[in-house]
Order: structure tokens, then C-alpha cells, then sequence
């Protein structure tokens, strides 16, 4: 008996080294299994693809507080995340070296990672650090200052990003920018409310700093530049025929051309920044006829597309409102057989309008971006008369309209001659010499800070933190268009955050079942106070009430009503929650009570099968 029990403490003694040893043993060996449904924390082709190209020796230099002990978990977890990524690259070619330096206070370290651009950050208990990384290339440094801990699903992308523009910086595509609207956010309006938007420069324009070489074009330019490797038409309001003609010959002799137009943008122009609603209203619309019917494509610039499908929730001063005419888009809305669009999964578009091909010209027209097949219509003037009562007034047209898409072909020009006065001096050509491509899209606002992105504070570092992928897709666009393809997998990987879809069609069937019969209790509400109001209004000339017994009757039992018709209000509220807040009651279930029973049910039978000296599946085999 002391025998047994001493081996039995032996056998103790012996897992708790055992475990110790592998415990440390894995410290020690950096070795992941990526079971992530979109390979978040695997290195995309992309990334292979950039550094592969690298031909001259690079040193990332990583420059991480490690040491300092003031530096909350959560930090230290990602700097050391963050290191164990830029060791991937470095794994990836001989020419790429990493080095990791841990800064201190006053040490040469420290005056190195300033010199390279690296700055110190400061946490809550005014512990300093940094989390940064310097490239040296080609006697040059490029520099990541800060590496954000909320942006660690855009960390590769980030990093890929520095080696590509280090790589090409000489060789720098030029965007030509011809814009109708000034690039600094204004007055915009929000669905049955006005807001004023902090003026600020659209921030979208920053992220194509980095990849192009901005060129800015006059709205009545009259020519475009021979060194423009891809021209941006941005919301042309008013345009002219001869900015019109300069743009289709640019297209007819191979210029690559993205165009943005809108049938209801939010964002005032800045000709008109005092502008009332009315005047809003008409210059909020632009439109290229003459380029849309050289291109073979239909555009109508007073419809706009609804989707109830893809409906955002919005706040209303009667709470919160499925509002069909701002689509929030999910996967099933994007083409996954382009590469622009083939790992979208986020997008917001704001009152977009959309496009159709022509008959009978014979160019490929390719949808990026559709709605789904409970779309629907609605002029663009209709839209300042909505209210929560009458979203769904649209005309439904019971197919998929296209918000984006690729128009491909040998186009012909739609003006026969230059215009009068047009001061174009190159050759005019009726037709394409070799086919080309062209992107719409139906929609301005979506790449407006208000839409797509927010400026965050973290640790004394201005951060920019995407809302959704709206920046994505452009970029992404934009970079197809002039040919660089490495990049556009990296930035459209998948989400760390998945929306929980069935609670949000949960939210819609809510609101559909309820939101009428709230309305009118609503309304029956409004017309008993109206009642007790004008009860109240009869009055004597020394401003005493002069209500009879019948008329206070009358008040007393309105107010009954009144209190009733709340009652029954609150509970249609309730009920508008009631299915979301079921669900959550049976995920919380299933997680605290039947996964751990199952586990321990699953324990038990383990252990009483082998305690009986059987085998866990089947019966024991006879000698």
C-alpha cells in the first residue's frame, strides 16, 4: 500500500516536471497553426510577391521598449506579435534582414529610433515607449512611427506596404485628381437630421499619398497631361463639353480613367459652402453624359438605389430606423472573380446610384459591387421627404442593380469634333486604337471621413482607424487600374471582427412586425394630448382654468387613455428586443451549462471506460 502511494506521488512529481520542461521547451520554439477561416495570420502571396522583387540588400530595424516595466500586458503581447510578423518577412528572402533594438532612456538606441522617425508614445501612467520600424534601403529610411494595437489586422498589410513604396519610389505612378468638390469635409446632413462635419481634409487622400504621385486638375481643364498614368474623376459637377472631350480622347488613346458620379451626395461642393437645401440638392448631383454614352453605359443622375436587404440602422427622432437608401454591403455583394473585389466584405454606400449596359455595343460590361434582387428606386429629390413612416416609397425593380463596375472595350468617341473654342491641342480620334478599361462607381460620399474612416488619439499618436473597407476598395481600384496587384490582397484580407448575422436579421424582422403598430400608438398618443390641450386652453380673463365636471371628466379619462397608449407602447418596444435578447439567453446557455456538460459527460465516460479496463469505442476484444 506505501509502495503504491509513493509511485503514485512519483508520477505526480513527475507530470508536474514534465509539463514544466515542455512549457518551457515551447517558449522557446516559434510554432503556429493558422485555423483562421480567411489565413489572417499567415503571410499572403502578395507579401511573398513584394519581398521576392526586393534586389538590394534591406535592414528592417524594430524598435521595441521590451524592457521597460511599466508597459502594460496588452503592449508588450503585441510588440512581441508584431516582432514575430516582421521575422516572417525577414524569413522570406536572404536580402531582407531584421534587427530588434530595445530602446531605453538616454541610450544610443533611443537617439537612433528618433533619427529614423520612430516616436515615443506615452500610457496612462506616463510610462514612455516605442513600437516602431525603420527600412533602410538604398541609403534611405522609410519609416512605420507607430504601430497601432487597434490596426493589427491591417499590421501585414502595413508592413508589405513599406517594403513596395521603399521599392518603387523612384518609379511613382502619377494621379491626375480632377475633382468637383473640394477635398475638405464641409456641412453634410444625416437621415431626418442636420450636422455639422469638423472641416478636415478628406483623409482618403492621404492613403493615396503613398502610392501615387498626385497631380490636381482644374474641373475646366481642357486637356489632360501625357505623364497622367491614371486619371481620377471625383463627383465632376458642372462639367463642360470641353472637359468632357478632353477626357474621352484621353480614354481613346489609352489613358486609364476611374469616374465617380452621384445622384445625392451629402457632401456640399465648395462653390457653394452657404448653399440652401434646394441649391444643396441640385448641385449634390453630377453626371458625364457624353463619357457614359462613348463608355455604352446608362446612368440617370436623378435615381437613386435602395436595398431593403442591405438597409443600415440609423438613429430618428422616433429611434432607430432601417433606412434602405444607405447600403450597408456584405460579401454577397461583391464580385469575388476580380481581384479589386475579392475579399470585400464591408462597405457603406450612401444614396449611390448605379449603372446599365447599353444593348448592342458589344463592350464587356463587369458589375464589382450590386445590390441584391430587393432593390429598388427613388428620384433623388424625394429623398429630403422621408421620414421613419415612409422609408420604403422607393419603386422596387426586383433585380440587382450595379453601383460599380468595369466597362471594357475598343470605345468610340461620342463627340465627332472638338468643341467650339476648346483649346485641345492633340489628335482627335473617333475610335479607341486598342481596347481599354474604364471604372465607374455611383457613389462620392462613401470615401468621406464621415463614412469610411475616424481619427483616434492612442498614447499622444494621431491614428486613423478604418470604419469599413471603403478606402479599401478605391485603393484597391486604383492600384488595379495602373497595373500593381501585389498590395490588394494584403489590404482586402479578411476581418478580425465578424458581424453576428443573425441577430441583424433578427433586428429587421423586428421592425417590420412592430414598427407600424408603434407608429400608431404613437399617433393616438399625439392625438390625446392634442385633445387635453385644447381642454386646457379655455381659460377666464384672470387666467384661472374655467373647466366644467364633465370637461375635467373628459381630461381625466384622456389621460387614462394616455398612460394606457404608453403602456402599450413600451411593451412594442420590448417586443422589438424580445427575439435579440432570446437569443442571447440560449448562446449564453449553450456556453456557461451545455458545452462544459457535454465536456464533463465526455470526461466521465472516458474515465469509467479505462477504469473498467475497456476501450473507449466498441467492446473489449476476447484472449
Amino acid at each position: 500500500m506505501k509502495f503504491n502511494s509513493l509511485l503514485s506521488a512519483t508520477n505526480i512529481v513527475i507530470l508536474c516536471a514534465a509539463l514544466v520542461c515542455i512549457n518551457f521547451i515551447a517558449t522557446r520554439i516559434n510554432l503556429k497553426l493558422d485555423l483562421t477561416r480567411d489565413k489572417l495570420y499567415t503571410l499572403s502571396e502578395g507579401s511573398r510577391s513584394i519581398v521576392d522583387r526586393i534586389e538590394d540588400d534591406a535592414v528592417i530595424q524594430y524598435f521595441f521598449s521590451r524592457s521597460e516595466t511599466n508597459l502594460p500586458i496588452m503592449l508588450k503581447d503585441y510588440g512581441r506579435r508584431v516582432q514575430e510578423l516582421l521575422a516572417q518577412f525577414a524569413a522570406l528572402s536572404p536580402r531582407l534582414r531584421l534587427e530588434v533594438y530595445d530602446p531605453r532612456p538616454d541610450s544610443d538606441e533611443e537617439e537612433m529610433a528618433a533619427r529614423c522617425g520612430i516616436h515615443a508614445a506615452q500610457t496612462a501612467d506616463s510610462a514612455t515607449f516605442c513600437m516602431g520600424a525603420a527600412l533602410q534601403f538604398q541609403d534611405k529610411t522609410y519609416a512605420i512611427p507607430f504601430f497601432d494595437p487597434r490596426r493589427e489586422m491591417f499590421l501585414e498589410y502595413e508592413i508589405a506596404s513599406l517594403l513596395a513604396r521603399a521599392r518603387e519610389i523612384k518609379s511613382r505612378k502619377v494621379l491626375g485628381l480632377l475633382s468637383g468638390v473640394a477635398l475638405t469635409a464641409r456641412e453634410f446632413t444625416q437621415p431626418f437630421m442636420a450636422q455639422q462635419a469638423t472641416p478636415e481634409d478628406w483623409l482618403f487622400v492621404k492613403e493615396l499619398e503613398r502610392i501615387f504621385e498626385i497631380k490636381e486638375l482644374a474641373i475646366t481643364a481642357e486637356e489632360i497631361p501625357n505623364d497622367i498614368d491614371l486619371l481620377l474623376v471625383l463627383h465632376p459637377l458642372n462639367l463642360t463639353e470641353k472637359t468632357e472631350y478632353a477626357i474621352e480622347q484621353y480614354i481613346m488613346h489609352g489613358g486609364k480613367t476611374v469616374i465617380i458620379v452621384d445622384p445625392s451626395a451629402r457632401t456640399v461642393p465648395a462653390a457653394s459652402p452657404a448653399a440652401t437645401q434646394p441649391s444643396r440638392q441640385t448641385a449634390s448631383r453630377s453626371n458625364a453624359a457624353h463619357l457614359f454614352s462613348a463608355l455604352g453605359v446608362q446612368y440617370n443622375e436623378l435615381l437613386v438605389a435602395a436595398d431593403s436587404k442591405n438597409s443600415t440602422r440609423v438613429s430618428s427622432r422616433s429611434g432607430p430606423v432601417q433606412y434602405p437608401f444607405w447600403l450597408s454591403l456584405s460579401a454577397d455583394n461583391f464580385n469575388h472573380e476580380q481581384i479589386i473585389t475579392n475579399q470585400l466584405n464591408s462597405m457603406l454606400l450612401i444614396e449611390p446610384g448605379f449603372f446599365k449596359p447599353m444593348a448592342g455595343t458589344g463592350y464587356e460590361f463587369i458589375p464589382l459591387i450590386s445590390t441584391s434582387s430587393s432593390a429598388g428606386t427613388i428620384s433623388s429629390s424625394k429623398l429630403a421627404l422621408i421620414t421613419p413612416q415612409n422609408t420604403d416609397i422607393y419603386t422596387p425593380v426586383n433585380e440587382p442593380l450595379t453601383l460599380a463596375a468595369l466597362v471594357t472595350g475598343r470605345f468610340k468617341a461620342a463627340f465627332s469634333n472638338k468643341p467650339a473654342d476648346s483649346n485641345y491641342a492633340g489628335e482627335h480620334l473617333s475610335q479607341a486604337s486598342a481596347d481599354n478599361t474604364v471604372l465607374l462607381i455611383g457613389d462620392v460620399d462613401f470615401i468621406n471621413n464621415s463614412y469610411s474612416l475616424r481619427k483616434l488619439n492612442f498614447l499622444g499618436q494621431s491614428i486613423t482607424q478604418p470604419l469599413n473597407q471603403n478606402v479599401a476598395f478605391l485603393t484597391n481600384a486604383l492600384e488595379f487600374m495602373t497595373g500593381s496587384t501585389e498590395l490588394i490582397s494584403i489590404r482586402s484580407r479578411g476581418s478580425f471582427q465578424r458581424p453576428f448575422e443573425r441577430v441583424v436579421e433578427i433586428e429587421k424582422k423586428a421592425q417590420a412586425k412592430w414598427f407600424s403598430v408603434e407608429q400608431e400608438l404613437t399617433g393616438k398618443i399625439q392625438e390625446v394630448q392634442q385633445k387635453l390641450n385644447e381642454l386646457q386652453r379655455s381659460r377666464s380673463q384672470n387666467n384661472q382654468l374655467s373647466i366644467s365636471r364633465e370637461q375635467q371628466a373628459e381630461i381625466e379619462k384622456f389621460k387614462i387613455e394616455q398612460l394606457e397608449f404608453k403602456r402599450k407602447r413600451r411593451e412594442v418596444r420590448k417586443n422589438l428586443r424580445q427575439d435579440i435578447e432570446r437569443l442571447g439567453t440560449l448562446l449564453t446557455v449553450l456556453n456557461i451549462v451545455v458545452v462544459p456538460l457535454l465536456v464533463l459527460l465526455a470526461g466521465l465516460y472516458i474515465y469509467f471506460r479505462r477504469a473498467n479496463g475497456r476501450p473507449l469505442l466498441g467492446k473489449r476484444r476476447g484472449l
